[in-house]
């Protein structure tokens, strides 16, 4: 019977191998024309050309998006081994002759004037492949770039900004560097009050001549140094560029704008009438004219002007157009934004008018949440079938003090069941659980314990930052949280655990330096408590059988601080992938060392420790697929008289945060079951 089994095993491994190597060269045409050559395949072939691999790859992808429509294939994969070509175009050499010119047009675009694209179908029965072979020969690059522009303040403002050209002396001529350059510019006026200058006021002129065809010599000898040029010039091409105005029907256009007036309607509703000054009221402030409805503005003045970068008088600019746009929207209370930009006749000054639709002030979310979770350990007083129904309240009040503070309050609980698969001596009620939260967002950092204390005792003197007309504090860009959790957790039979967590800081983004466009978050007070009570009998039975269940289910408080930073780098496109991604996390906390030794609160409980830990992630994007690798490293150091860290702030894996393909805490010592051990006892986490 055993030899009967390896032959028959044999005998099916060598018919599956069999079909593999079948189905990996199998592709399948469907929807073929009829008695018609068909086109199965592209291929395209760049020679010659100042290309490295990286970018010889990347004009073939865009060689390949220039293929006429009817030469265009549509190719799926299926099971990973089958490639399926639907309904391929009937073949007209008209299409290759189409997709070619546009190659060739293509390869003018990034500077290569001189290249030439041919092709050859080979015919196999009905099926036709198409190679398409480009000679790119060598790039036009730039011999001198200028701008010569007409207008004395529009060129000094383009001579200005001349070392951040794009257009660089020997580099290849291309039209996204052209179209770049002029965008870049456009910019520069734009920034600098011309905000009616669009790209169609300048264009580009390019001199390619060579001179030996245009001089005229009776020297012999300088006529064959001028040759020689020549032929040096047609083997290494160059442009002479220039940047000059467009002169537009409209001259208004080269005119210099000014704000003349800043206008916020900060509850403006579609149909408004802006000069109504019975249901709005009108109010003058330093910095804009402020409209409202009655009977009172749902927003503080200071908080709009901290989001407003422009001022009256100032020279418009593009950027500070976009920058306060960018502003409101980060404030997350309005519904719409919108400014306009109204010309005041016979003048050189705008007005800029927002008109802001506010979001309702408070919303309110309702969920009902199920879960079930199985293990076959059934015999353990800590595990089971288990069913969970949750539910879950929260109400937000998006604009407290009119200063769009956010606040969330959030009411959850949930009840886990037995299944009644573990006996008749097992209650249907496993556990209950009650917690409430919650979170405080300022958008902006601010000192919290100031801000506090001014809003409960000096609520009038608070104006964005003003007091008696005098800015007092320094606002920088950013938030400030303050989130506090409370919860209360009743495993019926085995304990009671009561939580609380309490953490207040600041977070943004560095501007500059070593460390600009990295995101920061520092937490000056972290409070953790995590208390164990009404411990049953049966419970301490458990502990005393499996000691190490002690790290995890105790009394423990965190007093202390932690800051830590991170940063997304996104790589340009690279070879046969869409994009590389790099994600960088360092964290840094302690406890009982700073803060937490100041305030003698529960010191009986009081950790003390020192914690870090970092973290890589590597994606590559493909098409189709991505490639994600994760690595992650840290120490926690127990410090005082201390053995361990709080069971929250352990290490360990598996589990949604970790590996996913693992439970929590299934991966390391311990993680699996050992050859002869108990199965009502738990594996000791740190080995046997």
């Amino acid at each position: 019977l055993s030899s009967l089994e390896n032959t028959g095993s044999l005998s099916t491994t060598r018919t599956l191998l069999f079909l593999c190597l079948i189905f990996c060269s199998c592709n399948i045409t469907r929807k073929a024309p009829k008695g018609k050559p068909y086109l199965t395949k592209n291929t395209i072939e760049v020679k010659g050309g100042d290309f490295n691999k990286l970018e010889r790859s990347a004009v073939v992808d865009r060689l390949t998006n220039q293929l006429d429509d009817s030469s265009k294939l549509t190719v799926t994969s299926s099971f990973l081994i089958l490639n399926v070509l639907k309904r391929p175009p009937a073949y007209d050499t008209g299409y290759s002759k189409l997709s070619a010119e546009n190659m060739r047009a293509s390869m003018y675009h990034i500077g290569y004037y001189n290249s030439s694209v041919t092709y050859k179908a080979d015919t196999s029965g009905k099926k036709v492949t198409v190679h398409y072979t480009v000679q790119a020969g060598t790039p036009t690059r730039i011999d001198t770039f200028s701008y010569r522009l007409t207008r004395p303040d529009l060129q000094a403002l383009a001579l200005k900004s001349f070392d951040k050209t794009i257009l660089q002396e020997g580099n290849p001529i291309t039209k996204g560097g052209v179209i770049g350059e002029i965008g870049r510019l456009v910019d520069t006026f734009r920034n600098n009050g011309y905000y009616k200058f669009t790209a169609s006021e300048l264009k580009m002129r390019g001199d390619t001549t060579i001179a030996a065809l245009t001089t005229i010599s009776d020297d012999p000898f300088e006529q064959l140094q001028l040759l020689a040029e020549a032929q040096q010039k047609r083997d290494s091409p160059e442009i002479k560029l220039a940047m000059v105005l467009d002169e537009p029907d409209d001259s208004s256009r080269f005119n210099q704008y000014h704000i003349r007036k800043v206008i916020v309607l900060q509850d403006y509703y579609p149909g408004d009438d802006i000069n109504d000054t019975i249901n709005i009221v009108q109010r003058l402030t330093r910095n804009f004219v402020l409209r409202y409805h009655k009977p009172k503005a749902i927003f503080r003045t200071g908080f709009l002007s901290r989001n407003i970068s422009f001022r009256p008088g100032q020279v418009f600019r593009q950027d500070e157009f976009n920058k306060t746009l960018n502003n409101l929207s980060k404030a997350n209370v309005w519904q719409s934004i919108n400014i306009q930009t109204k010309e005041i006749p016979d003048s050189s000054q705008v007005d800029l008018v927002l008109e802001l639709i506010p979001e309702k002030k408070f919303s309110f979310e309702a969920s009902l949440e199920a879960s079930y979770s199985a293990t076959s350990n059934t015999t353990s007083a800590l595990a089971g079938n288990l069913i969970g129904f949750s539910g879950n309240l929260s109400l937000t009040n998006n604009n407290i003090g009119r200063e769009a503070i956010r606040m969330t309050h959030r009411l959850r609980a949930g009840v886990e069941l037995n299944n009644g698969s573990r006996g008749s001596n097992v209650s249907l009620v496993n556990s209950n659980e009650l917690s409430y939260s919650n979170n405080v967002i300022i958008p902006r950092i601010v000192n919290p314990i100031t801000w506090l204390s001014d809003l409960i005792f000096n609520p009038s003197e608070i104006n964005g930052g003003q007091r008696n007309g005098q800015r007092t504090t320094n606002f920088k860009p950013g938030q400030t949280f303050i989130n506090s959790n409370f919860a209360l957790n009743n495993r019926l039979g085995l304990f009671n655990l009561q939580s609380f967590n309490f953490n207040l800081g600041t977070t943004g983004i560095y501007p500059k330096g070593l460390l600009k466009n990295w995101t920061w978050i520092f937490k000056p007070v972290n409070v953790e408590f995590s208390y164990l009570y009404n411990r049953s009998d049966s419970f301490k039975n458990i502990l005393l059988d499996n000691p190490f269940l002690r790290y995890s289910y105790n009394t423990a408080f965190v007093f202390g601080t932690g800051y830590g930073i991170s940063n997304i780098y996104n790589n340009p496109r690279h070879l046969k992938s869409l994009s590389k991604e790099r994600t960088l996390k360092f964290n840094v906390e302690e406890s009982g060392i700073l803060l937490g030794t100041l305030i003698p609160v529960l010191k009986k409980y009081k950790a003390s420790f020192l914690k870090f830990d970092g973290e890589y992630k590597y994606t590559v994007n493909y098409k189709k697929t991505a490639l994600v690798f994760r690595g992650m490293l840290g120490v926690g150091v127990p410090l005082r008289k201390d053995t361990s860290l709080p069971f929250f702030k352990q290490f360990f894996g598996g589990g949604t945060n970790s590996m996913r393909g693992w439970p929590i805490r299934g991966i390391g010592a311990g993680g699996q079951k050992l050859v002869g051990y108990s199965t009502e006892l738990f594996n000791d986490r740190r080995g046997d």
